[in-house]
């Protein structure tokens, strides 16, 4: 019962990727003594969110570069990636301020997350990505912001590349101490701390590298001072306790060779007496915010756990050409907030709470080829083996009723999405070709195929029928060519334009499909063509003396829509999709100067169209987020101490249709948030950073919350008040 698909229209983007190295100036408006990308040496394998960086072509889209330095500056007023993330790359949505990633799209699209190599993306998306990866081991992030299918699926928006602290070099051993408080409500309650170690260097031969840390979150205290209610849609991380721990280990092979292994562990789990108060989810849409309730009696509450192993080989020369080799495996195990379900048919209509198991093996094969001293190409291919299943625990009505939502007793655990596995296949080749000293071009193709498949099951839609209808297991292909060509032309010394077409693409949410499969559900007749998106884009890059900035326009289209939620569960509509944009950055000053400044500005309208449309109509806050800028300036005096203050606002914006409030469709008011770093360096050894998040204490909801991911106001959680992060790193 296998069925192929044609996917040269319809998942016709996994071509290969024109991809950027990144203009100055989208890197220097990340954090206070931005360095730029570290250098890339025998002793460190690095994967960047270009595959084929050799420097003879300049990028034909932009990319946004933070290094270590950035993204622990930004720790201090921000302490989830995703929150550094968004305060420094243009096209980022705004962070939730809980768990999740859902919402924070790239460019209206979703973003492929790369760690080392790693994808942390999965088939059926938990949107826990961010979350699962221990800020203080990353060494640089690099964003390319543009559909790409360079890694394969998952990047329809853009890649977001992660590589951790390296080993080898001298010694070196680093301790960092950070407490954490609320000013707006100080209390033992609200105190948070994380300890981290890192030790690397070189000993007998080998290159070494182990990280260890420890961080416990506290509660967190909106600008008022009432504690933040939990979120009970996606989750959040309040008075839990977070572990991390890895170990890399390398070895040069012969003059031109270097074999590393690694292996890493985060786990994040919560132990709260608090749940989310049902009372304002009875009240009016935004008349009320959501509220703590104390006395939450629940055994497995919020949890990530990802167990990462790898094995990286690169030779710069075999035959001339510079050979990479990454193999990888995963496993991750991810636990929700439970929920009353018993609303939803496709849940069964159970007090329940879902996890989900996913395992993930997998290889990436790069070859870079030089064909003269004008041209080069890049070629090799990946596959990666994903297998999940997501269970789910049913709980006691009666007890939950009688406590007024507070007390979960376990009754039973039944498969809320069966065994589900992806395979997927691909090939690539890229050509960079220098015309003239000013003018470069390059093109590439990529060929993919994948297969999905599953055992007969009996859904938990059909629980509680007399007569239950099961699914019979089956398996779906898909394969697909995809292309891309850009080029850029440097018409006078200091400034470039640029253009470029890429696809990307998204497969199916094939899970999604299954758990909510119903009575005479076929795998043959289900609607699970991939998302394939065409990407155009056109920008300019340039400097003038102290000042550096740069321009993107893009556009974005495809014939097929991504998930969405309606009668609270998760559908995968189909409908025709066209995304506009403009990405600004400007930045003034270089890293010695007394005074820096500068910002960034992202601007996206987006619309969608259902096949027995008419017309199309606005898409939803959680793709399009409204307009947001950013702002900074830095003043530096001397080497001793720094000080950067810095703001993002993002506008209001009206998605409801005909004035009519839905998913992801409600009114949405304007905030902006200021924080304040600073750094003093104590000695050689020792150094002192204090932020401040929120410093004028606003009270505001983030875009996440006013759209209510939950439809009800238990999803309206404000974000922190004024909160002060002290931290003290000493190398040692």
């Amino acid at each position: 019962m296998s069925r192929k698909v044609s996917l040269s229209s319809a998942l016709a983007p996994l071509g290969a990727v024109a991809v950027l190295a990144a203009p100055a100036a989208a890197l220097a408006q990340a954090q206070p003594g931005a360095e730029g990308a570290s250098q890339d040496d025998l002793g460190e394998i690095v994967v960047t969110a270009n595959r084929s960086t050799d420097g003879l072509v300049a990028p034909s889209h932009p990319i946004t570069r933070l290094d270590r330095e950035t993204v622990e500056a930004g720790r201090a007023v921000s302490d989830t990636l995703s929150g550094v993330l968004a305060k420094a790359v243009p096209g980022l949505a705004d962070s939730s301020r809980t768990i999740t990633d859902y919402g924070q799209s790239l460019r209206g699209r979703g973003a492929l997350l790369l760690v080392d190599g790693v994808p942390y993306n999965t088939n059926r998306d938990s949107a826990r990505n961010l979350i699962s990866v221990d800020p203080a081991n990353i060494q640089r992030v690099e964003v390319l912001r543009g559909g790409s299918a360079l890694y394969g699926s998952g990047a329809t928006g853009g890649i977001i590349s992660i590589n951790t602290r390296p080993a080898g070099g001298p010694f070196r051993a680093e301790t960092m101490v950070t407490g954490i408080t609320s000013l707006s409500h100080p209390s033992s309650d609200g105190l948070s701390g994380r300890v981290q170690q890192f030790v690397s260097g070189a000993a007998g031969g080998f290159d070494f590298a182990a990280n260890a840390g420890w961080q416990h979150i506290g509660a967190g205290f909106d600008a008022k001072g009432d504690r933040r209610a939990p979120e009970p849609s996606q989750g959040d991380l309040f008075d839990s306790t977070v572990w991390s721990l890895g170990g890399k280990l390398g070895r040069r092979v012969g003059d031109d060779g270097y074999l590393q292994g690694s292996l890493s562990w985060y786990q994040a789990h919560q132990d709260t007496d608090y749940a989310a108060d049902p009372a304002p989810g009875r009240l009016p849409a935004g008349a009320a915010i959501a509220r703590p309730l104390k006395g939450l009696q629940l055994a497995d509450q919020n949890q990530i756990e990802s167990k990462v192993a790898t094995l990286a080989y690169r030779d710069r020369d075999v035959f001339g050409s510079d050979v990479s080799v990454l193999a990888y495996y995963r496993d991750l195990f991810t636990r929700f907030t439970p929920f009353d379900a018993r609303g939803v048919a496709t849940r069964g209509r159970n007090v329940d709470q879902v996890f989900q198991n996913t395992t993930v093996a997998g290889g990436r094969l790069t070859i870079k080829t030089p064909l003269g001293q004008r041209t080069a190409l890049t070629w090799g291919g990946d596959v990666n083996h994903e297998v999940s299943d997501m269970p789910l625990d049913v709980f006691d009505p009666a007890a939950y009723d009688a406590s007024g939502g507070l007390v979960f007793n376990r009754l039973r655990t039944l498969i809320y999405m069966p065994e589900l596995t992806t395979r997927t296949e691909g090939a690539f080749a890229q050509v960079q070709h220098r015309l003239t000293d000013r003018i470069g071009v390059e093109a590439g193709v990529r060929y993919d195929r994948a297969k999905a498949s599953f055992d007969s099951f009996t859904p938990l839609s059909q629980s509680q029928s007399a007569a239950p209808f099961v699914v019979q297991g089956g398996a779906i292909d898909f394969d697909a060519w995809t292309f891309n060509a850009g080029t850029t032309w440097e018409p006078v010394d200091g400034h470039e334009l640029y253009a470029s077409f890429s696809q990307g693409f998204q497969l199916p949410d094939i899970g999604l499909q299954l758990r909510n499969a119903g009575a005479g559900f076929s795998i043959d007749n289900s609607d699970l063509q991939p998302v394939k998106i065409d990407s155009y884009e056109a920008g300019w890059r340039g400097r003038f003396d102290q000042v550096s900035a740069s321009f993107a326009a893009f556009r974005t289209t495809s014939d097929f829509g991504d998930v969405q939620s309606f009668n609270n569960g998760l559908i995968l509509l189909r409908t025709a999709e066209r995304i506009n944009g403009v990405e600004a950055t400007v930045d003034y000053g270089a890293a010695q100067d007394v005074w820096r400044f500068g910002g960034t500005a992202t601007y996206l309208s987006g619309h969608e169209k259902g096949a027995a449309a008419v017309r199309s109509q606005d898409m939803t806050g959680y793709r399009i987020p409204p307009l947001k800028l950013t702002a900074y300036v830095t003043y530096a005096p001397n080497a001793v101490w720094d000080v950067r203050l810095q703001g993002l606002h993002s506008a209001g914006h009206d998605y409801r249709l005909n004035g009519v409030a839905s998913f992801g469709r409600r009114e949405v008011k304007d905030y902006t948030v200021v924080d304040l770093i600073g750094r003093y360096r104590l000695s050689a050894r020792d150094q002192l950073t204090v932020g401040v998040e929120n410093l004028l204490n606003s009270q505001y909801l983030p875009v996440y919350s006013q759209l209510l991911r939950g439809n009800t106001n238990t999803s309206r959680v404000p974000a922190n008040g004024a909160t002060l992060s002290v931290s003290l790193k000493r190398v040692w």
